[in-house]
């Protein structure tokens, strides 16, 4: 699975959670009610006010709709923001650009691959504005295994540490 995949993933799993426990906040509110433990409710509503931020950001659920953005393209631009893309004016027209590039390849808009595609687009702009690689990215680049990656880079920083190198 991709790196680009494997975030979607995870941000599609963390949605799911943040569902459930929206779910069992709100169902144990309502028991505390019912049973009349006013102290139960309160800790339940303030759990379920809690899950309902984090939801809503990871969403985007409170932010603006940007006009003539489907549904699944806000919410992809909010995931987006979440991992740390800024979503700049100038980043917005890059979207665009990689939008209309997706549609010419043939994709259906909001597909999968759709999504697949403009997200790698933008982020092969090459312009410092994409996300920085993670190890395992890294490591690939480098012909390395995860692991001998991570063995230099434990190794490069206790160098550093030493003042063998500046950063």
């Amino acid at each position: 699975m991709a790196d680009n995949d494997f975030a979607s993933e995870a941000a599609k799993l963390a949605i799911a959670d943040l569902e459930r426990d929206l779910v069992t906040a709100s169902r144990l509110y309502e028991d505390s009610v019912r049973d009349g433990d006013t102290a139960s409710a309160a800790l339940a509503m303030r759990e379920f006010a809690s899950r309902q931020a984090e939801y809503n950001s990871l969403t985007g659920a409170n932010e603006p709709r940007q006009p003539g953005l489907s549904t699944a393209q806000a919410n992809f631009l909010s995931r987006r923001s979440a991992g740390g893309d800024e979503l700049s004016p100038q980043r917005l027209e890059d979207y665009g650009r990689g939008h209309h590039k997706a549609l010419a390849a043939g994709w259906a808009e909001n597909s999968p691959e759709y999504f697949r595609a403009v997200e790698g687009y933008v982020d092969s702009l090459g312009d410092g504005r994409s996300r920085p690689l993670d190890e395992r990215e890294a490591a690939k680049l480098c012909g390395l295994t995860d692991q001998e990656y991570s063995a230099n880079a434990d190794r490069l920083a206790a160098l550093k540490r030493d003042g063998h190198y500046q950063d």
